[in-house]
């Protein structure tokens, strides 16, 4: 593969950079990478939310993009430089390079956590930092240095040595296969609120509980997985009742005009 490939077009040898150099896209990537740009983009039609959580398709990296300019938020801000900063990790729709880094765009790269760190971090959601202090992430941390990186996802834990699972072993883990698409177990969704809390024992929620039981127990027993999940759930619910409570505070205090307004942007 040479510069003109992904900047012209596939298989071309020459070409005017004034009139035909372009950035590629995903898309580019596709011509030749079919199997896993269809993968990423059958996120699209992977899920409809059972009562509405979120609009159909979302969240995942195949409408990413879409889900960022179409916040009322990001339109109406005014500091369009604080704007731009939620778009650079609203990318994965657009590039494969938000996890491939151009131009080396490693398999060995984004086979590791801090790939998915580049967005999957800080206040709002930071899973990459509870993975790392997890106890997967510190058998990460202190032994992945005798990991076979080249090894696909398949071989990882036979052939490569993994003695832990990453963020990519159990997202893109799905029925015994490994592919781009990575929503077709998304139960909370960023979105740990009683609209998805009351509903968990929906069919559509316990079916995707049963798919991540069945991703845990390549390494731990069915028994152990599902009662871990269980906790999972019910720190998550405590957390929304928390929330919930706090908010009625917040509320009141609003109505009653002991809230001052907030003029500007943070």
């Amino acid at each position: 593969v040479g510069c003109i490939d992904c900047h012209m077009g596939v298989g071309k040898d020459h070409g005017q950079h004034k009139a035909e150099l372009k950035m590629p896209d995903a898309a580019a990537c596709g011509q030749c990478h079919v199997k896993q740009f269809g993968e990423r983009e059958s996120e699209r039609d992977t899920y409809t939310w059972p009562q509405d959580q979120w609009p159909k398709g979302r969240p995942s990296h195949a409408l990413s993009y879409k889900a960022n300019v179409e916040n009322a938020v990001w339109a109406a801000m005014e500091q369009r430089e604080v704007a731009e900063g939620c778009t650079f990790c609203h990318t994965p729709q657009n590039t494969c390079n938000s996890c491939h880094t151009r131009h080396e765009f490693s398999a060995v790269e984004a086979r590791k956590p801090q790939a998915c760190a580049q967005c999957h971090n800080g206040v709002d959601h930071n899973e990459f930092e509870n993975y790392m202090l997890s106890k997967h992430g510190t058998v990460y941390q202190t032994r992945s240095d005798k990991w076979d990186w080249n090894a696909p996802l398949a071989n990882a834990l036979e052939k490569g040595g993994m003695n832990a699972p990453t963020c990519q072993f159990c997202h893109m883990e799905y029925e015994g296969a490994f592919t781009h698409n990575m929503v077709r177990k998304v139960r909370w969704a960023f979105e740990p609120t009683t609209t998805i809390a009351d509903n968990l024992k929906h069919p559509w929620f316990e079916k995707r509980k049963e798919q991540w039981i069945t991703t845990c127990s390549n390494c731990h027993s069915d028994s152990f997985a599902r009662a871990y999940i269980e906790m999972m759930d019910k720190g998550v619910i405590s957390g929304v009742k928390i929330t919930e409570n706090s908010r009625n505070v917040l509320v009141k205090l609003y109505n009653d005009g002991l809230l001052p307004g907030q003029t500007t942007n943070r």
